[in-house]
């Protein structure tokens, strides 16, 4: 029995919440939407008969097996980034048009995590037992600081193994140390206000400057992409996430580059954010497995009232770099002040494992492409688990639109991921 359809319905009302992490209130520590899709997650996990529970609203989990089972985990998140603008169809709408199913989630995590769950429920369907207990672990702010899995894993039995369907195919076998770092400099000379983007790990698709009246009065014509108006400067980019940022155009980077080539001070700090992969700070490292380093300029803000201008940086390297050099080559650079907001350490599981080889085996028998597995830059949950991996759901010559405006997800491609997690639940739990 296909449980397609009824996946989809799910998906479409629980895009239709937009849970953004918000204001923290009773029961709810990162806001009332990331609540209501988790109660929903639940309700739906609970109607296809599986055991449910809420963790004071920074988590939840469902769960299917006997007790006396090892513990299979496959770990998603149902909170979502900010929707920006340039959407040709409302991001919290939930539309099934031109063959997609259209909004913030679709890709990013909620559509994955429901394709698993039903993909489940067929199984079951099919009256065959699972060998393990298997549990979806529900997050509720990945995007904004994985307090939800930090919870998680203080409270509840921790499963030995599992998959979280938050990257790409094929086989995720390595992720590289991810750094979130907040830098904190004098304003550059000339600057009034600098105002981009909005999370440290999305590429800005929008950034606006007021200069001074001094360097406003020598400023050449702006460019293709940059509006004046007196002294204020507006540029328009293109989002992405910020563990790809060459696959986006940075509106801060846009403007600063402009900015630069009659202010001095900005010049500085255009010639050491420009390049993606660190090379302007002296950064640029390669490692095998890994891959290379990448800087996304995800923050940028400069208020009219303040001496100073605030940064966010979001860092994805090898294992070679370490925080400490990051953070340290930022001040030498700067004379400002570096500052850890966020860390996660690399991911490395043997690509011989039997988890690596047997969901390689479940996408090889659906898709018919024998794919190695590859290494990315995003961090997933599967850095949770002792011995985990993600696993989906882009796929690599599909438009990776996680992040962007317009994200989406078509039915046919739907259909393949509740195929392949099918298989891959029955290869590693039945």
């Amino acid at each position: 029995m296909s449980r397609l359809n009824e996946a989809l319905k799910t998906l479409s009302e629980l895009i239709k919440i937009p849970s953004v992490q918000g204001s923290p209130e009773p029961g709810a520590p990162f806001g009332k939407q990331t609540l209501a899709a988790l109660d929903l997650t639940l309700s739906a996990a609970e109607k296809l008969g599986f055991k449910s529970f809420s963790g004071d609203g920074y988590y939840g989990y469902a769960e299917v097996g006997e007790a006396d089972k090892p513990l299979f985990g496959i770990l998603g998140h149902l909170d979502v980034v900010p929707v920006g603008d340039g959407w040709k169809y409302p991001p919290f709408g939930g539309e099934i048009r031109e063959g997609y199913l259209w909004g913030r989630g679709a890709l990013d995590d909620k559509g994955p995590v429901i394709a698993a769950m039903y993909a489940l429920r067929e199984l079951l369907d099919e009256g065959l037992k699972p060998a393990a207990r298997i549990r979806f672990i529900f997050g509720l702010n990945e995007e904004s600081g994985w307090k939800c899995i930090e919870k998680y894993l203080e409270r509840e039995e921790v499963p030995a193994t599992g998959f979280s369907p938050d990257g790409n195919f094929p086989v995720i076998y390595c992720e590289k140390a991810v750094s979130h770092v907040g830098l904190s400099l004098p304003k550059p000379d000339g600057i009034v206000s600098f105002e981009a983007g909005s999370r440290v790990n999305i590429v800005p698709d929008r950034a606006r400057a007021v200069i001074s009246e001094k360097f406003s009065a020598v400023a050449p014509p702006v460019p293709e992409g940059i509006e004046r108006s007196g002294n204020a400067f507006t540029a328009c980019g293109l989002s992405a996430h910020g563990s790809t940022p060459e696959a986006g155009d940075n509106a801060a980077l846009k403007l600063m580059k402009y900015l630069s080539g009659f202010m001095p001070e900005v010049k500085k700090l255009y010639e050491m954010l420009r390049c993606p992969d660190g090379s302007g700070m002296g950064l640029k490292r390669s490692e095998p497995d890994y891959g290379d380093l990448s800087v996304n300029t995800g923050v940028v803000s400069v208020k009219a009232d303040c001496a100073t201008a605030e940064l966010a940086l979001d860092f994805r390297h090898p294992a070679c770099v370490t925080t400490a050099k990051i953070l340290e080559t930022l001040e030498k650079l700067t004379g400002g002040k570096a500052e850890a907001c966020g860390t996660h350490p690399p991911l490395l599981i043997p690509k011989e494992h039997p988890l690596v080889v047997k969901l390689s085996e479940a996408y090889r028998e659906v898709t018919g492409e024998d794919a190695a597995p590859v290494s990315i830059g995003g961090a997933t949950f599967a850095r949770a688990l002792p011995a985990a991996v993600a696993f989906g759901p882009v796929f690599p010559d599909d438009e990776d639109n996680i992040h962007r405006a317009n994200e989406r997800v078509s039915l046919k491609t739907f259909e393949k991921l509740m195929k392949i997690y099918k298989a891959a639940i029955y290869k590693t739990c039945f």
